[in-house]
């Protein structure tokens, strides 16, 4: 039998329950027996394999959009950082230590839903987006904050996922690999300018 793992529920929202769905799981990088659970009901859940939880134990916008469809910690920064990205477009960063983001960008998309949302493993300014109207956003912080750096939309192929891959001997940046529904993918190497923030190893 593999081990258990516990959700802390908010006791004082008994709104948000029985009926929550979860839609994705992240394990904390700093913490392996920490996880971090999307719901369908604008929440994420803090849980833990065996261990009691420090608070927080969940993490809400004051006015939250169902259907938080990602989420994904950081490998690049200290402690325990995270995005969530929205039905209605919005992208909300959090950190541990805050039941509420530290900033949201709202309709960051439009309003179209997100489908995903990655921090760079090799720059800490660096994230990744993808909606539900196949495009592709990569946003760079450090140039910009208010609006992403590169919009590509893939209408024809239909985007269906995306990767990002630390650089091979000889190179110094990431690449993108863009896979498709007609079974095709996309390999993009990320311009040198955007990695002026890079994480030293």
């Amino acid at each position: 039998k593999s081990a258990a793992i516990n959700a802390n529920f908010p006791q004082h929202a008994p709104e948000l329950f029985p009926e929550t769905r979860t839609y994705s799981f992240q394990q904390s990088y700093s913490d392996a027996n920490m996880y971090y659970v999307a719901t369908d009901k604008g929440a994420v859940l803090k849980a833990s394999r065996g261990q009691s939880l420090s608070h927080p134990n969940y993490y809400c916008e004051e006015h939250a959009v169902p259907s938080i469809v990602d989420l994904s910690t950081s490998t690049t920064l200290t402690g325990n950082t995270f995005w969530l990205g929205s039905s209605d477009g919005s992208i909300s960063l959090y950190t541990d230590g805050r039941s509420a983001p530290l900033v949201i960008w709202d309709r960051s998309t439009r309003g179209r839903p997100i489908r995903s949302v990655r921090w760079s493993q090799y720059s800490s300014t660096i994230f990744y987006v993808m909606d539900s109207a196949n495009k592709f956003y990569m946003w760079d912080l450090s140039v910009r904050d208010s609006t992403p750096l590169v919009i590509e939309t893939y209408d024809q192929k239909g985007l269906l996922c995306f990767a990002e891959l630390l650089p091979s001997a000889g190179t110094t940046s990431p690449v993108v690999v863009l896979g498709f529904k007609d079974g095709s993918i996309e390999a993009h190497l990320v311009k040198e300018e955007a990695m002026n923030n890079k994480i030293d190893n």
